[in-house]
This record gives structure tokens, C-alpha cells and sequence, in this order.
């Protein structure tokens, strides 16, 4: 296994490793490499989706994607992405079109997520990245004192998609249907890793609504803040996909994002979600040197 960092804190791409006869020795040194570096791409992966799934499941216990069924039938642990999905082909056209960070609105949020690219467009068709750990690092103190030893609000409703089933539906209906399957959750704002000890600040766009211990216009505000400060362009780092690219990130440590595409290109993802054990490790408190 050859690896390559591609930044300075996060993103490695990883060579001369081959998923469909890695040992178990080597697949374990490369989740090892996922929590270090919280972004690896393991380059030139041809797949089965046996294959795939067998791999995953040496990270941990593989876990469906909970908000809509979009996955393949043969295959229900594997979310499809698939941008023309017209005309009854399996897929969702549209996914994670926002920062976030997966699953964050569930009482168990998705530890990691495993992304295979099957079919490339031309241009387009990128995710982004950012670093929450740095972000996290380099907190100024009056941000970390408002933030530390606080709890978040995530819930989906405000970023959820409507589907052809939704028709007929009004909003309040789907609304109430989300907050019976998916209530809002609580999470604390700095998620520390079970596997490293490092700290995280665990709040995103796509999913946090509030920030307990302020009425609602602070928390907003504060919320904007802590984005604003985390979205500077030197901390996105923006991944440009290759054809058999297999990505794979660690949901407590970054956030994410895809890029638009035009509808009428073809792009064609696997995805994974994998529960590799606890998300959190204990509630955060320590002092901050920044």
C-alpha cells in the first residue's frame, strides 16, 4: 500500500492496493489510515458488489441508508447515486447537495460512509471536504467559549428532498410523517473520536438547527459563525473523482459536500454506510489552547 496526502491535515490517496485480495491485516491498516487522515481514497477499485459489500463489512456492521429506499434491490446495503434515474432506474439523482455530515440527524449518527465511483461525467460531479478537527483546533477562544460543553439540535426536515412519492403530500404532512420516523436528535457540539481522542466540532449547515443554552436568534447567529469560519476557501479541499475511485470518510471528523451537476449527465455512485462501534467516545471539556 502506497499512500500519498493530498493536504496537509486530511485526504490521502492510497496505490498499490488491491480491495478483492487485501488481507485482513492490510484492510485493517487501512481503516487505521482512515482515522488518521479522515479522508482516504483508495484509487482504481474494480468492484463486484459482492466484493464491495465484503469489504465494508471488514470496517464493521453495514447499515441502509434509513431516510428513503434508494437502494439496489439485490443489494439493499448499497445506496445508489444515479443522476438520470428517470424512466424506473434505482438511484437517487441528488444527494448531499450541502454541508453536512452524514446521518448527524439520527440518535446513532453513521460513523463512516464508503463511496464507489461507477460512472464518471466528463466534469463535474465533485465533493468537498473540510477538516472539522482543524476547524476545531483552531477555534478562537471566544468562539470555543460559547461552544464548548453545549449541545446541538439536528434535524432533516429543513434539508430533505421530495420524492415522486411525496406528491399529494402537503409540507406540514411531510413534516409530521419526518418527525415521526426521524425526530430531531441531540448531540454535543465537539465529537471526540472512540479510536483517537482528537476533538471535533460537531455542528453542520445541512442538518444543525440550534445550539442549547441560547434563545434561537443566537444560536443562529452562532451557527453562521462557526460556518462562516469553517468554510474559508483554504480549509475546502475539493475532490476531483477518477473513474473506480472508492472514497471513504469518517463521519465524526469531516464535512462534506457535493457539487452540482447538470441533469442530463451520467453519474453512477455505490455508497455504504458501515457502524464500526460507538460515535462518540465522552463529552468534551477540555481546555483549548487557541
Amino acid at each position: 500500500m502506497k499512500r500519498t496526502d493530498l493536504a496537509d491535515s486530511f485526504v490521502t490517496a492510497v496505490t498499490d492496493f488491491d480491495i478483492n485480495t487485501a488481507s485482513l491485516g492490510e484492510i485493517r491498516a487501512l481503516q487505521e489510515l482512515v482515522y488518521e487522515r479522515k479522508v482516504v481514497a483508495v484509487k482504481n477499485q474494480a468492484l463486484t458488489r459482492e466484493g464491495y459489500q465484503q469489504f465494508a463489512a471488514c470496517f464493521g456492521e453495514l447499515e441502509q441508508f434509513k431516510l428513503k429506499s434508494y437502494h439496489d434491490p439485490a443489494y439493499p446495503n448499497i445506496l445508489v447515486i444515479n443522476n438520470r434515474n428517470g424512466a424506473g432506474a434505482v438511484g437517487a439523482r441528488k444527494l448531499g447537495n450541502m454541508w453536512h455530515s452524514d446521518s448527524s440527524y439520527l440518535a446513532e449518527p453513521l460513523p463512516l460512509t464508503m463511496l464507489h465511483a461507477r460512472q464518471l461525467p466528463e466534469t463535474g460531479g465533485d465533493t468537498l471536504f473540510v477538516d472539522m478537527q482543524s476547524v476545531y483546533d483552531d477555534l478562537p477562544r471566544e468562539l470555543y467559549e460559547r461552544v464548548r460543553n453545549r449541545q446541538a439540535v439536528h434535524d432533516v426536515r429543513w434539508t430533505y428532498k421530495v420524492k415522486e412519492d411525496d406528491v399529494g403530500e402537503s409540507i406540514q404532512e411531510i413534516f409530521s410523517r419526518l418527525e415521526q420516523h426521524f425526530p430531531a436528535s441531540t448531540h454535543p457540539t465537539v465529537a471526540v473520536h472512540p479510536r483517537t481522542g482528537r476533538e471535533s466540532l460537531y455542528v453542520n449547515p445541512g442538518y444543525t438547527t440550534r445550539i442549547s443554552g441560547y434563545a434561537q436568534e443566537q444560536s443562529r447567529a452562532l451557527l453562521d459563525e462557526l460556518t462562516a469560519f469553517a468554510l474559508t476557501p483554504e480549509r475546502i479541499f475539493h475532490y476531483r473523482w477518477e473513474p473506480n475511485d472508492l472514497l471513504i470518510w469518517d463521519n465524526r471528523s469531516v464535512w462534506h459536500c457535493a457539487t452540482e451537476l447538470p441533469r442530463e449527465a451520467e453519474r453512477v455512485m455505490y455508497r455504504i454506510g458501515v457502524n464500526d462501534g460507538e460515535f462518540f467516545a465522552r463529552d468534551a471539556g477540555q481546555e483549548h489552547v487557541a
